[in-house]
C-alpha cells in the first residue's frame, strides 16, 4: 500500500512541476517573443539597429549584402509595421556617402552612434546607457526619444564594416 500511495504521490507532484514547467515556458517565451519581433526589417536583412519607441513606433536600420561601404544596401526605416513613415533613401543602394558609424565614446561611457543627413536634417540612432534616436534640424534638436525595451537596440557589429566611419562631432552629443 505504501509503495502504491507513494507511486500516486510521486505522479502528482509530476503532474504538478509538469504543468508549473508548462506555465513558466509559456510566459518565458512570450516575454521574448515580443522583443525579437521589434524591427521593421525584412527577415532576409541583417537588423544593424531596430528599437520600439514610446508611441507605437518603431525605428530600423536594416541591411543587406553589406561587408564594405561601396556593396549592398543600408535603409532606415520609421513608423509602424503596418505603416512605414520615412523610408532613407527610398532606392536599395549602398551606404557609401549615405550612412555614417561614429564612436562617440568618453571615458567609461559608451557611445556608438549611425548617422545619416537627409536634406537640413540629421538623424542619428545611438546605443549608449539607454538607447535612442536624435533628429537635428538645422543643427538644433528636434526630437529625442528613448529606445523601450527591446532585443536590437545596439549597434551591429556587421554595420562597423559595412558602414564608413566618421570622428565624433559635437552634433553627435545633441
Amino acid at each position: 500500500m505504501n509503495a502504491c500511495a507513494g507511486w500516486v504521490m510521486s505522479k502528482k507532484n509530476s503532474i504538478k512541476l509538469s504543468f508549473m514547467l508548462f506555465v513558466f515556458n509559456f510566459f518565458v517565451s512570450s516575454a521574448f517573443a515580443g522583443e525579437t519581433d521589434v524591427t521593421l526589417c525584412e527577415t532576409h536583412e541583417d537588423i544593424y539597429f531596430s528599437c520600439p519607441l514610446p508611441g507605437g513606433k518603431i525605428v530600423s536600420v536594416c541591411a543587406s549584402n553589406n561587408d564594405k561601404p561601396s556593396s549592398g544596401y543600408v535603409q532606415y526605416r520609421y513608423g509602424a509595421p503596418e505603416k512605414i513613415e520615412l523610408v532613407y533613401p527610398q532606392s536599395k543602394v549602398p551606404p557609401e556617402g549615405r550612412f555614417y558609424v561614429v564612436n562617440a565614446s568618453e571615458g567609461s561611457v559608451n557611445l556608438n552612434i549611425i548617422k545619416f543627413y537627409n536634406g537640413r536634417y540629421t538623424y542619428l540612432v545611438a546605443q549608449a546607457f539607454k538607447s535612442f534616436l536624435t533628429v537635428l534640424k538645422d543643427d538644433k534638436l528636434a526630437l529625442r526619444k528613448s529606445c523601450e525595451r527591446g532585443s536590437y537596440s545596439f549597434i551591429n557589429r556587421k554595420a562597423l564594416k559595412g558602414i564608413e566611419e566618421l570622428p565624433k562631432s559635437a552634433e553627435d552629443f545633441r
